[in-house]
């Protein structure tokens, strides 16, 4: 059997070590704000990047890694082909998506608990203790679709703030669907790392619409580079400091 000049593996790696590639197309601001809008991680699929010289370029994906990065994702599972040249890669990235059909994180998920992979299993276990599962869309607040902000989680602020996050979520927005989707898991998670406990006291209790509503005003007006989990936390930050007077100790800060 003839040995394979290009191989192929799945793995978690940061954003700020994929680069675009020359025969890549414009990026349009348009196309990336459209999927920053209605973003769905269950229909994210994974980027297909070409490993050489110790550098990730993009094949597959260009606007997508755009709205993560808007969207405050710093890894992303990605489809890691090696052996490649930069003409075998801009061939490929012709003729892209013609045999394939792009595997999601949630299976990659569900791969990697049958592979026994630390963090998936790691995962897995702290949102059964929540009485969650991993779901393919926001249909009830018991399913979490958004499996890409799970690992972001874990990869940023660790398992413990995971696992603080959905007990807050759980305790303040039980039976909220959209409690459980990609910018409020985010949110929270920077929330709760910059301001620990607090989060618990109950002064962000049966606040989910207003904050959501909040957060979408905020989200219209800004531009494509701002991070949406940072507008989330503000969101938090400022609900859960309305009533408190200007000088009250209570009052939390916001710092990026």
């Amino acid at each position: 059997m003839k040995k394979k000049a290009t191989n192929q593996n799945f793995a978690h790696i940061p954003l700020a070590k994929i680069e675009p590639g020359t025969y890549q197309r414009p990026t349009k601001a348009e196309q990336v704000n459209n999927i920053v809008k209605n973003f769905d991680e269950a229909k994210l699929g994974t980027l297909t990047v070409s490993r050489r010289d110790g550098k990730y370029y993009i094949i597959d994906g260009a606007h997508r890694l755009s709205a993560l990065r808007t969207l405050g994702y710093t890894h992303a599972i990605c489809e890691i082909l090696t052996g490649l040249t930069p003409e075998q890669e801009a061939a490929y990235f012709r003729n892209q998506g013609q045999d394939k059909r792009a595997l999601r994180p949630l299976d990659l998920f569900k791969a990697g608990l049958i592979a026994n992979d630390e963090i998936c299993l790691q995962i897995d276990e702290i949102i059964k203790d929540h009485s969650f599962q991993i779901g393919f869309a926001y249909k009830d607040f018991s399913q979490i679709g958004a499996v890409q902000a799970l690992f972001t989680i874990v990869d940023d602020y660790g398992s413990v703030v995971l696992d603080d996050t959905l007990y807050f979520i759980t305790k303040a927005w039980a039976g909220i669907s959209r409690a459980v989707c990609s910018e409020s898991l985010l949110g929270v998670a920077e929330f709760i790392s910059k301001h620990g406990d607090v989060a618990f006291n109950g002064r962000l209790n049966n606040s989910f619409t207003a904050v959501w509503g909040d957060y979408r005003e905020i989200i219209v007006k800004t531009t494509s580079s701002q991070k949406a989990r940072k507008h989330f936390c503000r969101v938090l930050v400022a609900r859960y400091n309305k009533g408190l007077g200007a000088k009250s100790k209570k009052r939390l800060v916001c710092a990026d």
